[in-house]
């Protein structure tokens, strides 16, 4: 039976031979390598550890902007901007768009633009009037008062009474005045003088040194007959004579005619009023002057405008709006800016690889062809390479005539083989066999001599979990049949060998105990 036995050297007890310490003890199968290696690995790598892969940036966003994407291809930068941040005073937002704000009351925003509301017209006043009053002869009579006189008159083709001042031009062959009823004198036939008087009753009438009068109180309600209270008015024969008023439009206050407050409406109004009969028939704004019916398209001058929103184009540079914001922050894979939208604009520069074209509204993003010298968009041939969903795999066997650097992962599904007479260096500190297996089996390093079936391997036999060599070895079998097999050294804590792991219990392994005994297993 296979035990530790203890190896005597030069300086060894005599008892150490013995059994009586439990030296030998029972065998256990299995082993363990540990260690750093070299060299080539084959499978697709997903065992390896500690290979650190490439981060890839992305374009993100700024402040201002609503959306921004890049694909990486020629498809450009899409940009939008938040409506929002352009907000400000009379402006509002309605989807992706800003509108003016009006309160329908004075100011309407219509299909055709901004416009002034028609008001209601009530209460004219006679300073709002072209023409605001009436000349009778040369005696001006203003709208809503009343003459008791009129100068400069000429009558033609009239019958009037009372009294006269002036020249009297008419027939030059009058007939003799008599005297008839109320007077008392005469006659008068133009060639002598002649003097006539009235006759008064004293009561209604009264005849003064001044000539004949209405005697004082003398006239009454008994004296006005009904007849004379023509429309609107009312009374007489005995009855003070009034205005009539509907109390609606014109009423009668502290004994005043007079219009009444807001009573002339629209109704009242003969309509289709012309601009040449109004004292302002336009409206200027900025320097453009509109006249009222008619319709600007255009308005110059205006030095600030206070709207809820407005919609449309805007000419300028932008310098003395108010209310929107004037600074736009980029940020690109690396580095940070600013832009201020009311003096600079906004470039998206080209760089090794990319061209950029700005045309009216849009920016396009293109890549350059690549060359030796430069970065860019390279074409494949069909021929050498096939493109699906923009993965590239080769079409045939490729022959690479200068060094190739694999900055990731290399995967060869086939034999890799390598003819080159130089030393393979392999910079990772183990090499992992088998790493597309998920079961034990055996594994190792097979030097062919004469031919492919002729090696000298060293290589891992799990039926006996032990490191072994053999020669005449087909590489290409997935079994291996150690001719011979390695010899472990375990360094032990203490002096007991039977504490040793059960897989380097395998014969020809030595342990070398903490007071340097020496042990093999056999």
């Amino acid at each position: 039976m296979a035990t530790w036995k203890k190896v005597v050297v030069s300086g060894s007890a005599i008892s150490a031979l013995q059994n009586d310490a439990n030296y030998l003890v029972d065998g256990q199968a299995g082993a363990e390598l540990t260690g750093s290696f070299t060299g080539s690995f084959k499978g697709d790598g997903s065992g390896l550890t500690g290979v650190v892969g490439s981060n890839t940036n992305a374009l993100t966003n700024g402040a201002g902007i609503q959306t921004f994407s890049y694909d990486g291809l020629v498809n450009g930068v899409t940009v939008d901007v938040d409506v929002t941040a352009l907000d400000g005073n009379g402006l509002s937002t309605s989807g992706n768009e800003l509108v003016v704000q009006a309160e329908d009351t004075t100011i309407a925003v219509g299909g055709s633009g901004i416009k002034v509301v028609e008001a209601n017209l009530s209460g004219i006043p006679n300073s709002a009037l072209t023409n605001d009053s009436v000349t009778l002869g040369t005696t001006e009579v203003d709208l809503g008062t009343t003459a008791t006189t009129l100068a400069g008159l000429t009558l033609t083709g009239v019958t009037a009474t009372g009294t006269f001042s002036g020249s009297f031009s008419g027939t030059t062959d009058l007939p003799d005045l008599v005297s008839g009823n109320g007077l008392s004198g005469g006659p008068y036939d133009g060639s002598t003088t002649a003097t006539f008087a009235v006759s008064a009753s004293g009561t209604t009438l009264d005849v003064g040194v001044n000539g004949i009068k209405v005697a004082s109180a003398g006239i009454t309600a008994t004296q006005i007959a009904t007849s004379v209270a023509g429309a609107g008015l009312a009374g007489g024969a005995g009855t003070a004579l009034s205005v009539n008023v509907d109390d609606s439009s014109i009423e009668i206050a502290t004994d005043t005619l007079r219009v009444k407050a807001a009573g002339i409406t629209d109704a009242m109004l003969a309509g289709s009023i012309t601009n040449a009969k109004l004292v302002n028939d336009s409206v200027t704004l900025g320097t453009t002057e509109v006249d009222l019916g008619t319709t600007a398209a255009s308005i110059v001058g205006l030095t600030s405008l206070e709207a809820t929103s407005i919609t449309g184009s805007f000419k300028g540079d932008g310098s003395e709006i108010t209310g929107i914001a004037s600074t736009l922050s980029t940020a690109g894979e690396s580095g940070t800016g600013t832009v201020a939208l009311k003096t600079q604009t906004l470039s998206i520069l080209a760089g090794e690889g990319i061209n950029t074209v700005a045309s009216g509204q849009g920016i396009t993003v293109s890549g350059e062809d690549a060359s030796s010298s430069n970065k860019g968009i390279a074409s494949f041939s069909d021929s050498n390479f096939s493109v699906t969903a923009g993965d590239v795999t080769f079409a045939n066997d490729i022959s690479i005539t200068q060094d190739l650097v694999v900055g990731r992962n290399l995967t060869v599904v086939g034999t890799a083989s390598f003819q080159n007479v130089e030393d393979l260096d392999v910079k990772d500190r183990f090499i992992r066999m088998a790493s597309g297996s998920n079961a034990q089996g055996d594994g190792g390093i097979a030097v062919q001599q004469t031919g492919p079936t002729d090696a000298e391997a060293f290589g891992w036999d799990s039926g006996v979990a032990r490191w072994g060599v053999t020669g005449s070895f087909d590489a290409s079998q997935n079994v291996m049949v150690p001719d011979a097999f390695m010899a472990s050294v375990i360094e032990g804590a203490a002096n007991d060998p039977t504490a040793v792991v059960a897989k380097y219990t395998k014969k020809g392994n030595l342990f070398v105990a903490a007071n340097q005994d020496i042990y093999i297993y056999s």
